[in-house]
């Protein structure tokens, strides 16, 4: 099968095909961009037996695959097109517009996903649990009096914790306008505001298309966190090897649950894989409230980080689904979910 997998934009690539990589991805957020090469690298290595080519994405991507003609398309474009990603959505429409095969969500699922009030909202309307929110165009805006603190403040589109730092979660309205005006000023789009659910996180990974596998539960353990820190994910806590946050959020998978909250995870996974039409692969995040035994959404997250040593893949790794055959699996995933719109 001839396969071509297309990378983020690479501001250094000599030739992807033959290993010549002088360069790393990063953005305007500081390097949140993993090696996206390397990612890429793994994949064909995981391929092998297939004719497999890697391309960065660029402005002349839609010509370049229109030429080469391939089964399938891995699709590693996370950061959207030139670094924006909002334009994320974009890259898997060009794939439906050359009608070929791709990995992982289409534009619609990405898109809803994108604006995460906007996600809330369809979880809310199904009736699935998500914290109580609301949207802030500018520091001035009046609280609404139904939220209560703890509240926490992020981007209302960004990924990989872009935008969410200690400072995040608020006690009071004179924090929550201080984040709120900096997360429009310096992220240059609106900020959700939320109310805090300090309780136990989890992370599930699916894979498939109408009928999906749910990989096992994974759990952040937030026990080794200083006092002072907020037990969250924050951007820190997800890329910063050097610093606290980081060395005190590991994953725990399989998470240690008893049968009756594994079982409503599950189930809360496949619904919301289901509302929002993810195929391929996604994975859904949750705080679970232990006093009011209650289970949040957090976020949907299409086309997550596929990289070899983190959730999704590790999680595969305890289903005994080792990296080549997870990535052999989305690939077919890919052209069923072809055969199934013809």
């Amino acid at each position: 099968m001839r396969i071509l997998i297309l990378t983020r934009n690479l501001s250094s690539i000599k030739d992807a095909n033959t290993k010549q990589i002088n360069g790393k991805t990063s953005d305007a957020n500081g390097g949140y961009g993993r090696e996206n090469i390397k990612d890429a690298l793994a994949i064909k290595k995981a391929l092998s037996g297939h004719d497999v080519k890697i391309f960065p994405l660029s402005e002349d991507s839609y010509y370049q695959i229109r030429a080469e003609k391939p089964d399938a398309v891995f699709n590693l474009c996370d950061d959207g097109f030139r670094g924006d990603y909002n334009l994320e959505p974009h890259v898997a429409a060009m794939f439906d517009i050359l009608n070929v095969p791709y990995t992982g969500n289409n534009y619609f699922t990405i898109a809803l996903c994108k604006n995460k009030a906007r996600a809330k909202d369809i979880l809310t309307y199904n009736g699935v649990l998500t914290p109580k929110f609301q949207v802030f165009t500018s520091a001035e805006r009046k609280l609404n009096p139904e939220l209560k603190f703890p509240m926490i403040v992020k981007p209302i589109r960004e990924d990989g914790s872009v935008g969410i730092r200690e400072r995040s979660v608020v006690n009071n309205e004179e924090q929550l306008k201080e984040e709120v005006d900096h997360i429009i000023n310096l992220h240059k789009q609106e900020a959700l505001v939320e109310e805090f659910i300090d309780g136990r996180e989890f992370t599930v990974s699916l894979i498939g298309n109408k009928r999906p596998i749910v990989l096992p539960v994974a759990e952040i353990d937030f026990t080794g966190m200083p006092e002072h820190l907020p037990k969250i994910v924050s951007y820190r806590a997800k890329w910063i090897k050097q610093s606290i946050a980081y060395k005190n959020t590991n994953t725990i998978c399989p998470a240690n649950i008893d049968e009756k909250l594994n079982k409503l995870i599950e189930d809360t996974s496949r619904k919301c894989y289901k509302i929002f039409g993810c195929r391929g692969y996604a994975r859904i995040d949750f705080r679970y409230d232990e006093k009011e035994k209650k289970l949040y959404i957090i976020e949907i997250n299409p086309n997550p980080d596929i990289s070899e040593d983190v959730d999704t893949a590790r999680a595969a790794f305890v289903a005994n689904i080792n990296y080549a055959d997870l990535i052999q699996k989305i690939i077919a995933f890919a052209i069923e979910k072809k055969d199934q719109t013809c």
